[in-house]
């Protein structure tokens, strides 16, 4: 089955985008399990025929593809429950979310569908074809698949691990999602829906809990497992003298003069948990390490870009040497005392000033 009919087929009419599912009689049905055709362009196709969407080498079929696209507005918990209940192969939030975009015409490329060159791609400059360069008064051929000197050869994140046996970890990333979406959803089904604010202001009563984002490294001088002692008390713990946790989401709830109610924050490490775009729109700060790679999953992944959205905190105890990143992003530097614990107090209602204009900013009142 070539996807690129299906894409085509779903882009160019919005009428398209509500697929016709068929039987084995010919009947149409809403059932993809009891379903056996969906009909592209007026023809049958058959579901179980695979596809050029590939998970882990495997080709997936065409029913797994219309399954994610007949779930294209649901909530990941939603779908997730929904192949457990079909038995039908769940595609993780990301690689679901990227074939949705692909299908519906948003992205022209996606990195899990392979369909092939286009016509005319051979008329294009190849650069893995042989091509003669000049450098410095010599000549260079560059024969097919050899690689320029100075030139460094594009790597996947296996061979980038330089692993002769590349490790499968998507069952991990099933699991992961199974556990981490069903604990924000229980955080957060207690409050109504969220609306982007308009001009920075919405009514507070149709917003949702705000988020901070705290990075997961052990070495973090906060972590899941000492942030709401900080933020609700005021009071460092050194993450080393407090058990292991194993959660990913703690709150925090804090009461500030000029908002009328108590505001409670989730506080998470771990973006998988964004389970929906409008997550991002409710995080209010992000605390960094310093190292780049902490934002790879985010939505913003450049440092410049991220922090121009988010308002960002380097938190580092007094002495110790900040790194250059810290000091040349847009993010705020707080000291810590190592060994004078009443100064927490003072560094707390720093942190908090600059979260409470943040907010009045974002229309809670």
């Amino acid at each position: 089955m070539k996807l690129a009919d299906l894409r085509e087929f779903l882009s160019k009419d919005k009428s398209h985008q509500d697929l016709k599912l068929v039987n084995s009689s010919g009947e149409e049905v809403d059932d993809i399990v009891s379903a056996e055709y969906v009909t592209i362009n007026g023809e049958n196709k058959k579901l179980d025929e695979p596809t050029e969407f590939s998970l882990d080498g495997q080709q997936v079929p065409l029913r797994v593809v219309v399954h994610c696209w007949l779930h294209r507005e649901s909530s990941a918990a939603d779908y997730l429950a929904d192949c457990q209940a079909k038995q039908l192969t769940n595609v993780s939030f990301l690689q679901r979310n990227d074939l949705i975009q692909w299908l519906s015409g948003e992205t022209e490329t996606s990195q899990y569908v392979n369909v092939g060159k286009k016509a005319g791609d051979n008329d294009k400059t190849d650069l893995s074809a042989s091509t003669s360069i000049k450098t410095e008064g010599n000549n260079v051929v560059k024969d097919k698949g050899e690689v320029f000197p100075h030139e460094r050869a594009l790597l996947d994140h296996n061979s980038s691990l330089r692993g002769s046996k590349p490790t499968n970890f998507h069952y991990l990333i099933k699991e992961a999602e199974l556990k981490l979406v069903h604990s924000f959803k229980t955080a957060t089904k207690s409050k109504g829906g969220v609306s982007k604010p308009a001009h920075g202001k919405s009514k507070p009563s149709t917003q949702k809990d705000p988020i901070i984002l705290i990075p997961s490294a052990a070495s973090s001088i906060f972590t899941i497992a000492n942030i709401k002692q900080f933020l609700e008390e005021s009071k460092y713990i050194n993450p080393k003298d407090l058990p292991n946790s194993h959660k990913d989401l703690v709150t925090a709830v804090k009461k500030f003069d000029r908002i009328s109610r108590p505001i409670k924050f989730l506080i998470v490490n771990n973006t998988k948990l964004f389970t929906q775009p409008e997550y991002w729109d409710r995080v209010v700060a992000v605390f960094t390490t310093g190292h780049e790679w902490q934002f790879s999953n985010y939505q913003w992944s450049n440092p410049a870009e991220l922090f121009q959205h988010c308002k960002g905190f380097y938190f580092h105890f007094a002495g110790d040497l900040v790194p250059k990143t810290a000091e040349q992003w847009n993010v705020q530097k707080v000291q810590l005392d190592k060994n004078k614990r009443f100064r927490d107090i003072e560094v707390s209602r720093f942190f908090w000033s600059i979260i409470e204009r943040e907010l009045l900013t974002r229309g809670y009142h």
